[in-house]
């Protein structure tokens, strides 16, 4: 009976002497799938995961005898080890806390979609190191910069409660603050993404997997339509088959929000020496992302870009406030028919 009963509760001492019991029929595997840390930090780790998770934490007081000096069999290497783990912790819960999140796999997928882009693989890669140093980089650009910009562009283009539709969505860190505000569809042809913008955004109206070349949604559904980095990965020639896309699904007088980095943009420059330095000097055969194809170089380019395909330009703004990295552009959908082309 003791041993069935500390298989169930799942029983254990931490550093500290403290006794740990998990009712583990009542704990997704998952929680603990992740959790990194495979010494005593796992204590610490795990009790975080499970409090973000919204598992109840409750303490039972007992009796031990005391520790006498010497007896502990937590080393000082060990010691150092579960502070750096909570520091660790501490910090990317400050940048992406929905990562610690467990929600049910993302099942609404369509087998017929082909991905040459290779997202997938972008969205899944976790392990090489310096490609974790670009995430890193990269989620708190999102995260500091990107949102901000977004957060306003939104607001002061639709009103609340608007019907908004997020194409190319990826892990959806920028849209967190906009989903008590907008009603949100998140689309994207990455189901790796769409599992990652589900565990950042839960409350989202819908989230769809599909591309945005072809847009599985109805005439007139929507009153917006935004991306974010995503129409510089696709020649001119799709640009104008994605913005013709958004056209046919936006409702009349329906605004169309672009976030498209320039050709002259600072990150470009960085990330040119990052690949440099990393396949040219290391030989390493890192990608850290898709090719970009089609960086924007002026708002004379944009604003024929969304004229072929029935848009007015509304605004157009490249400068100082994301430090030179993307042109945000916005254009209305017209009464007049998108040009035959």
């Amino acid at each position: 009976g003791h041993f069935l009963t500390r298989r169930l509760l799942g029983m254990s001492y931490d550093a500290t002497g403290a006794f740990r019991i998990y009712r583990l029929p009542r704990i997704p595997r998952q929680t603990f799938d992740l959790v990194s840390a495979r010494g005593y930090a796992f204590f610490f780790e795990s009790l975080f995961i499970l409090h973000a998770n919204g598992m109840r934490i409750k303490e039972l007081p007992i009796k031990l005898p005391a520790r006498t000096y010497g007896s502990s069999k937590m080393s000082l290497k060990e010691a150092a080890r579960s502070a750096r783990q909570v520091a660790s912790l501490s910090f990317v819960n400050q940048i992406n806390p929905a990562q610690f999140r467990v929600l049910a796999p993302f099942t609404d997928v369509d087998p017929t979609l082909v991905d040459p882009q290779g997202w997938d693989t972008y969205w899944k890669r976790k392990t090489h190191r310096s490609s974790l140093i670009y995430e890193v980089i990269a989620t708190i650009y999102r995260n500091l910069i990107i949102k901000r910009w977004l957060n306003e562009a939104i607001r002061k283009n639709f009103p609340r409660g608007s019907e908004l539709l997020h194409a190319g969505c990826g892990s959806g860190q920028v849209d967190q603050d906009l989903q008590s505000e907008m009603n949100i569809t998140a689309l994207d042809i990455s189901v790796p993404a769409l599992q990652l913008y589900r565990r950042n955004n839960p409350r989202a109206k819908a989230i769809k997997h599909g591309s945005i070349l072809n847009l599985p949604f109805a005439d007139e559904t929507f009153d917006g339509v935004y991306d974010l980095g995503v129409v510089e990965h696709f020649t001119h020639e799709e640009i104008n088959r994605i913005l013709r896309q958004f056209h046919r699904v936006l409702k009349p007088g329906g605004k169309v929000l672009l976030f498209w980095p320039h050709k002259k943009a600072t990150s470009v420059w960085v990330l040119g020496r990052a690949h440099w330095m990393l396949n040219d000097v290391m030989k390493q055969n890192v990608k850290l992302h898709p090719d970009e194809l089609s960086l924007i170089e002026s708002r004379k380019q944009a604003s024929e870009h969304l004229a072929n395909a029935g848009f007015d330009m509304i605004s157009y703004e490249f400068g100082v406030k994301d430090f030179f990295v993307q042109a945000i552009v916005v254009g209305q959908k017209s009464a007049a028919a998108p040009a035959q082309t």
